[in-house]
């Protein structure tokens, strides 16, 4: 079976710039900002010239973070996408969208990439 290339380009794309947000997430813990103040994350959505930045404590990003498929986007930036991304979450500041079908695949197999290379 032939893989989605628009479900593969946005599985791609959100996880590049999850993996961004994870060094930055580790930086922040370094620095003691684990308190509950909000730290600037960079937004996953699936536009490589996005420079969208959304606030959320170490806490909300960690537990958005512990499902691959689950990323953190700025408000209005692909809340649904279908066939790949669906909104779970809408907060003031940030959304929380799900990969799903082919992306989601591509996300969790990317994640798991990531955390055995």
């Amino acid at each position: 079976m032939m893989a989605d290339p628009s479900a593969e380009k946005v599985a791609r794309n959100n996880s590049a710039f999850r993996d961004a947000n994870d060094e930055i997430a580790a930086v922040a813990a370094d620095q003691g900002l684990d308190d509950g103040r909000q730290v600037p994350f960079i937004c996953e959505c699936s536009d490589p010239g996005c420079s969208k930045v959304v606030s959320l404590t170490l806490a909300e990003y960690r537990r958005v973070r512990r499902n691959a498929r689950q990323f953190v986007h700025a408000p209005g930036h692909e809340e649904q996408l279908d066939g790949a991304v669906r909104l779970l979450e809408d907060h003031t500041h940030y959304v929380v969208i799900e990969k799903v079908g082919r992306a989601g695949e591509i996300a969790e197999q990317l994640a798991r990439d990531r955390t055995e290379g």
